[in-house]
This record gives C-alpha cells, structure tokens and sequence, in this order.
C-alpha cells in the first residue's frame, strides 16, 4: 500500500499567500494604470485649454510678431507636443497666421471645443477656440500617440515601485510562515524525542498559538491514554502470569503423583485433580480473554438506547438448568419499558458473570435474585443472593483483578473486574452491598448495575 506523499506546508502556504498577493497586485496594477490614463486624458486636455486660451490672449493682443519669435526660439531648446494653428478672419476674408514650429496643417475643420479628427492617418485631439468678435481662431491638437506615451509613462512612474516591492513582499511572506510555524516545530520536535516505554505528556507551560494548543492537549490525552493502557497491560501480565504460575505448578504436581501412584485409586484421585485443574485454568483463560475483548475500540460508536428485559431473560434461562443442579432457587423479576445505552453483548458478559459469581459462591440451596427495574434516574440491574455475603472493607477492592472474596471457591478473581471495566464503558454505575436475608442473621451480597435515563430508540 502506497502512503500519500507529504508536502510542505510552509512552501504551500507561501506560495497561496504569494499568489494572492500577485493576483491582488495585478488587480490593482489594472486600476492604477486605467486611473493613470485618466487621469493623464484630464491633465492633458487642461493643458491644451491653456494653451489655446493663452494663444488666443496673446494673439488678440496684437502681439503675435514678438510671441512668434520667442515661440521658434523656445521650441529650438524645448520641443513641446501639441501643435496649433491661429486663424484670422477680417474682410470677409480667412488666412492662416501662425503656426507650430514644424507644423504643415492640419487638413481638417474643428468645431469649438473638443473633437477629435484623423490626420495623415494618424488620430489627434483638437480643442478650438476664438474671441468674442469671432476674428482670431485657436487651434490646439495633440496625437493620440503622444498622450499615450505620457500616460504610459505616468502609469509606470506609478507602478514602478510596487513592481520592486513584489519580490520584498514574498521574502517577508516565507519570513513571517517561517516564524508562526515555529511553535509546530517545537511540538514536532517534542514528540519525536518521546520514549515508547516512559511516555511523558508535553510540556504544557510553553505558550502556544490558540490554533496549536489544543493539538498539544489532544496529544497529551493521547499519551495518557496509551501510558494507561500500557500500565494496566503490564500490571495485567504480571497478574495473570502470577494467577497462572500456582495452577500450572498444581497440575505438575498432580501429573507426577498420578505417574508414581501405584494404587488405581490414587492414581484416579491424580487424574480427577488434573481434570479439575484444567478446568480452573479454562475458565480463568476465558475470563482473561473477556477482559481483553472489553474495550472501547471494540464498540466502536456508541450503541443506540434498547430494552434490556430480553437479554436478562435470556441470560437467566442460559443459566437456569446451572441453578438447578446446585439446587439454588432462581428468581428473575424483569420490568418492562427500560432503555439503556450499552450494547448487547456487554450486557450478556456483564449480567453472566454475575450470576456466575451468585451460583458459585453462594452456595447449595441458596436463594438468587435477579431484579431489573425502573428508577427515576434510569434503570438498575441488580444480581443478589442470601449467602456468606462480603465484608464491607473488602467490597470496594472487588473490583479490582484477581481479588476474590472470603469464600473459598473455582473463581478467578475477574469477574466482578469484568463488570467494573463495562460499567465505566457505558457510563453506569457498579454499586456492592447488602444482599437477601439471610435465616441465620446478616445478609448476602448483592451487585446492582445503575444506568442513566436514556431516550427510548
């Protein structure tokens, strides 16, 4: 099976900032340069206004010699991009005064005002003008080449700067990455130095983004989580070995005596203790295998709310023909409408392995109760008995591996730690106490299983 390719997510980042800032800045460079252009139509045509204004001032002021004079000596220093013409009509008659410096005509009639006409093939921008006596005649014109040449390189001018200033914008874009991926480094590095066999929670005092911090604290409820599961993994190892080192060593010693014993009596008792034995060590090993199923990944999502009265029925009739040939008297009393969330099979294991403890520590004739009923907080599933009973200072450490109780007995000691482990799983409550009266004074014991009001399915 392949694994996806990793990738970097500072050069990705970088490179997604980057190109929004290169869109934006092209965007804006668009706008900037059409604003530029306009702005530059604006100042252009102000400045031919200007031009044919103070052409006609000087003209109508009789000046024109003289002006003509300074005008050839200027342009010979300072060329200047607009080309105009100055008319004189007097008697009936128009003829052409001045011109440009360089100019030939412009072979076309303007109204006053603004137009534009097509000269030599070449598109311009005329403004006329003329005084109130309708005798001189402005006419300004300036190529549509020439203004945008000024207006490209205004834009330019303008556009200049940001142009230099994208490179600088992307050095300070992997900068700033850079330093904001900094405390993912240091979180990266953290767990890398982590040992498998003594897990540690990160170190929690260093500040952390609001975005990180809670990767760090679902990291460290991890490592809780795994360090647990890793402790109660060697603390049930070393139980179970302990557990199985006694039975194992008893089954030898049974073996061997069956192997010398000469009389066939004693050699059967051997082989009876044997047998025996192998049965103990079944059960424990069924037992131990029941604990390790129970485990929240073995559920999965949380089971839906359902009616437990079928299950404890059935359990009960399962282990019904048991009762009897212990002669123990079984009694079920099973409310109906109650819904609890926990699954099926975990209330099977649950339910068996306390009628299982009932039937074997409460000895021979006892009675045996089994109770589901309806509460206002949800409901409780109670298995009791009217046997030996528990020491109170010994009920609360019953639920622990391989603790049993007073009586002597084939138990393993995982029954009720069983139970406990489902209980916490399903968010019920494992309750020891006081069992059925019992005709000689004091009381059995009694295990009740208290679940939460659920929504019915």
């Amino acid at each position: 099976m392949s694994s996806a390719t990793a990738y970097s997510l500072r050069r990705r980042l970088v490179w997604l900032l980057t190109s929004a800032v290169a869109v934006i800045w092209l965007l804006s460079t668009l706008v900037v340069y059409q604003r530029a252009h306009h702005e530059a139509d604006e100042l252009l045509d102000n400045q031919l206004t200007q031009v044919g204004e103070t052409l006609l001032a000087i003209v109508a002021g009789g000046e024109v010699e003289h002006f003509v004079k300074e005008l050839h000596e200027h342009a010979r220093h300072y060329p200047v991009p607009i080309a105009f013409e100055v008319w004189l009509d007097k008697d009936d008659r128009t003829r052409l005064l001045v011109t440009s410096p360089g100019h030939t005509g412009f072979e076309t009639a303007t109204a006053n005002g603004f137009s534009e006409h097509q000269v030599k093939g070449e598109r311009w921008r005329f403004y006329a003008v003329q005084d109130d006596d309708a005798e001189y005649r402005v006419v300004v014109g300036q190529s549509h080449v020439a203004r945008e040449r000024m207006a490209r390189e205004i834009g330019l001018s303008l556009l200049l700067p940001a142009m230099l200033a994208l490179p600088l914008m992307a050095l300070a874009v992997w900068w700033v990455v850079g330093r904001a991926l900094r405390p993912v480094d240091a979180v990266a590095r953290q767990v890398g130095t982590l040992d498998a066999q003594a897990l540690a929670p990160l170190d929690e005092t260093a500040r952390l983004p609001n975005e990180i911090a809670p990767l760090r604290s679902a990291l460290n409820a991890l490592i809780r989580r795994v360090r647990d599961a890793f402790d109660n993994e060697r603390r049930f190892t070393a139980d179970a070995a302990h557990e199985l080192r006694t039975p194992l060593a008893a089954l030898k010693v049974q073996a061997q005596v069956a192997l010398r014993a000469q009389a066939d009596d004693s050699r059967q008792h051997a082989l009876s203790q044997v047998i025996a034995g192998v049965d103990r060590m079944t059960h424990l090993v069924e037992q131990l295998l029941t604990l390790a199923r129970v485990d929240p990944a073995s559920q999965g999502t949380a089971p839906p709310p359902m009616d437990p009265a079928g299950t404890v029925a059935q359990v009960c009739a399962e282990l019904l023909p048991l009762a009897h040939q212990r002669k123990q008297n079984l009694t079920v009393d099973v409310a109906e409408g109650c819904t609890v969330a926990v699954s099926a099979a975990w209330l099977q294991i649950a339910l068996r392995n306390l009628l299982d403890n009932a039937l074997r520590y409460a000895g021979e004739g006892a009675q045996i109760e089994v109770r589901l009923t309806r509460t206002p907080s949800g409901c409780t599933l109670s298995v009791a008995d009217d046997g030996s009973g528990v020491a109170p200072d010994l009920r609360s450490r019953l639920s622990a591996r391989f603790v049993r109780g007073e009586v002597e007995g084939e138990g393993c000691g995982l029954g009720l730690s069983i139970v406990a482990r489902i209980a916490a799983l399903s968010h019920a409550r494992l309750e020891l106490g006081d069992g059925l009266p019992r005709t000689v004074g004091g009381h059995g014991f009694r295990a009740t299983l208290h679940f939460d009001a659920t929504p019915a399915a």
